[in-house]
């Protein structure tokens, strides 16, 4: 289902209904086969995949939590081998294929893809933070009714927020009625995210589609006016659906993370990654950058984690050469960042008003390149990007 339809809000009305005229006991079962039900309306074959990756990786953390010397680590590989291998082959075989194309000499493209899971990202990487937690002692196994619930809560299982199992399951056993704060705070959650997607993102995407498609038709300020309505367009599309998730969940008496906090208003690209996405940017940086070696291990190490960490968050948005560049830019930008940090020392961190409304400025104009990289494929792009930075008329 998709966020913002009648089918939806029709769907969530009978679930919350449902769910605070349930005893308390039946509650978590009746939501967790809700969450299946939601999955199964999209596309009824994949919830058997997702039922299926759900009980192996609940069964790999019982094992994990048990083990004891090199076998817990073995079978905490093996989970997460198995559920990033998962993710690769629904979402990656065909880019993986290109790549390797021209090495073995084979033919690229014009194949046939099996169709990947709806939100496969979002359950891998839920499904990596339990089996790491698990293997960390952060907490104990769960059992299968709140690990169940844990991945099927369907207002955050297609599009986020990334929720973390330790925040998550004290809430499944809080026995509560109904809060009329919470009913208030969630529809006015939801009203604000439907204002966004549809009264925003919908309305200006239109626009700055031609532009970004077809640049050589358009002029270098048309090109600008293009980016900016793209960066207002994903900007108000991501947060609105996080809106509406975060809503959905406080209707039941859930909260869950936030994911953006005026990542445009940021006076540098560190500060915009707090505020961007804010759920995946922490993953990234506990599963990914920190296992690297994160900044402990000098200066240059911390750069190269980053350009590895920022290129695999591009690819994690789409399988695709410019999501990777996208990334890599943006590794690079933090690198610059970090560097200058180093070279202005304690000053960096306090900032005349001046100085940070041009930072601001500077920043929502780096992030707005960076667009352009994500939205177009290389060859457009680089059509694009020369123009708006005066280098080509």
């Amino acid at each position: 289902m998709i966020f913002n339809t009648w089918v939806y809000g029709f769907f969530l009305a009978v679930t919350v209904s449902l769910y605070w005229l349930l005893p308390a006991r039946w509650r978590v079962p009746m939501l967790t086969i809700c969450g299946a039900y939601f999955y199964w309306y999209y596309y009824p074959p994949h919830l058997l995949l997702i039922l299926l990756l759900t009980l192996l990786v609940f069964g790999v953390g019982g094992v994990v939590g048990r083990a004891t010397g090199g076998a817990r680590r073995r079978w905490l590989v093996a989970g997460v081998v198995g559920s990033v291998g998962t993710l690769v082959y629904f979402k990656y075989q065909g880019f993986l294929a290109d790549l390797a194309a021209p090495l073995i000499g084979a033919p690229a493209g014009d194949r046939v893809l099996p169709r990947p899971p709806l939100g496969i990202s979002f359950f891998v990487f839920e499904y990596v933070h339990y089996l790491v937690e698990v293997y960390r002692g952060t907490f104990s196994p769960a059992t299968l009714r709140d690990f169940g619930l844990f991945i099927l809560f369907f207002p955050t299982l297609i599009c986020g927020p990334i929720k973390r199992f330790q925040q998550f399951r004290p809430q499944e056993h809080m026995v509560g009625r109904l809060d009329g704060a919470d009913v208030s705070a969630g529809l006015e959650r939801i009203l604000i995210g439907l204002a966004k997607k549809t009264l925003v993102a919908d309305i200006v995407a239109p626009y700055c589609a031609p532009v970004l498609a077809f640049p050589n038709f358009y002029t270098r300020w048309q090109l600008w006016l293009g980016v900016y309505g793209y960066a207002l367009q994903i900007y108000f599309d991501f947060s609105g659906y996080s809106d509406i998730a975060i809503g959905s969940a406080r209707l039941f008496g859930y909260r869950v993370p936030e994911n953006f906090d005026y990542p445009y208003l940021q006076p540098n690209i560190a500060r915009f990654w707090r505020s961007w996405h804010m759920s995946l940017t922490s993953w990234i940086t506990d599963y990914v950058y920190i296992p690297l070696g994160g900044s402990r291990r000098g200066p240059g190490r911390a750069s190269w984690n980053r350009l590895v960490s920022m290129t695999l968050c591009g690819l994690w948005h789409g399988a695709a050469p410019h999501f990777a560049v996208w990334g890599l830019y943006h590794g690079i930008a933090l690198n610059l960042y970090r560097l200058y940090e180093r070279w202005r020392g304690p000053r960096a961190g306090t900032a005349h008003w001046a100085t940070r409304a041009v930072g601001v400025v500077a920043t929502f104009h780096v992030v707005c390149i960076g667009w352009v990289l994500f939205v177009c494929d290389l060859e457009t792009a680089w059509k694009i990007i020369p123009r708006l930075l005066l280098l080509r008329p």
